[in-house]
């Protein structure tokens, strides 16, 4: 009968060593390869992020001012506007001496501000917005001209050349010569953590069951929000120069001098949602935006930085009052 022979222990020893070396070669493969879609799949939800929160600002900041045949006239409740019926609800006012959702006859009708969050909130409807970023507000009709029903808790504008009228979907429209019914909105923009922590992008609309005390959660990831605005000081439709938020003078927010603003800048810094172990650089990283250079800890996170610029297609420019 022959013998069998089995392996050496140091075969066996060798053996297992090399294996060894193997498992480790794969899951050092299946480390990286796990690392590496973790990374493609935040820089896809970072860029989704980004791309979602432009188009909503920008899709507003376009028809900033745009109140149809009176976009270039102020607003007035005491010569060519009326609102009818009562309105209840929080609202959302800023900074001046008419800048809530209706015009109020004092001074001149704000359709576009904004201001950087502080220690104290910047506008009367957020009491949690990220200190460092800007709040923006805004009011216009949308484009379209409503012929079909309307829809019971929004407010709508009906309007000719001489006179508007604000009133809710459960009115019936006051009858005037020429006039043509549009949604009326006014929003405003800012972020803030969510309750799960995640910086978000927040918005409050106009409704008339709530007036502007509703703010909804629209994109996740966006820790900072910073706007420029593009000043024509010699009225030639070219811009002269880009002005931070808190450079912004109350003239220019009126819109009554010679100059006018006539495009945005609008730059964000998105936030991954969850921490990623592999990406730190060992110290602060530092993002230049307009207001201050942006500076946040190594916390893992990956993040991303954006900007477009808006032209503002129908301003409300030029009023011909002064201020009083």
């Amino acid at each position: 009968m022959k013998r069998q022979r089995g392996f050496s222990l140091t075969e066996l020893l060798v053996a297992i060593v090399i294996g060894l070396f193997l498992i480790a070669a794969t899951f050092s493969v299946l480390g990286v390869s796990s690392a590496s879609v973790r990374s493609t799949g935040q820089m896809t939800q970072l860029q989704e992020a980004a791309r979602l929160a432009l188009r909503l600002v920008e899709e507003d900041l376009t028809q900033a001012g745009f109140f149809s045949d009176l976009s270039a006239i102020d607003l007035s409740p005491n010569t060519n506007t009326t609102l009818h019926g009562s309105v209840t609800g929080v609202d959302c006012v800023g900074k001046g001496m008419n800048n809530g959702t209706f015009p109020n006859g004092v001074g001149h009708f704000r359709t576009l501000w904004a201001a950087q969050r502080g220690s104290q909130p910047a506008i009367s409807c957020e009491t949690a917005a990220r200190e460092g970023s800007d709040v923006l507000q805004l009011k216009r009709l949308r484009g379209n001209v409503v012929n079909g029903s309307l829809v019971s808790n929004r407010f709508y504008a009906l309007l000719n050349l001489n006179e508007l009228h604000f009133f809710t979907g459960q009115q019936v429209p006051p009858p005037i010569a020429g006039g043509r019914i549009y949604e009326y909105q006014h929003r405003v923009y800012y972020v803030k953590n969510n309750a799960d922590s995640v910086p978000t992008l927040y918005r409050h609309s106009l409704s008339s069951t709530a007036l502007m005390g509703v703010a909804e959660p629209l994109v996740e990831g966006v820790e900072m929000m910073r706007f420029e605005f593009g000043i024509d000081s010699n009225g030639d439709s070219v811009v002269d120069a880009y002005l931070k938020t808190s450079d912004v003078t109350d003239s220019l927010w009126d819109q009554h001098r010679d100059a006018e603003i006539i495009s945005v800048q609008v730059h964000l810094l998105l936030r991954a949602f969850h921490q990623d172990g592999t990406f730190r650089a060992g110290m602060t990283r530092t993002y230049p935006m307009p207001g201050g250079t942006v500076s946040v800890p190594d916390d893992g996170y990956r993040r991303k930085q954006v900007s477009t610029t808006v032209v503002i297609r129908n301003p409300w420019l030029k009023t011909t009052g002064e201020t009083p």
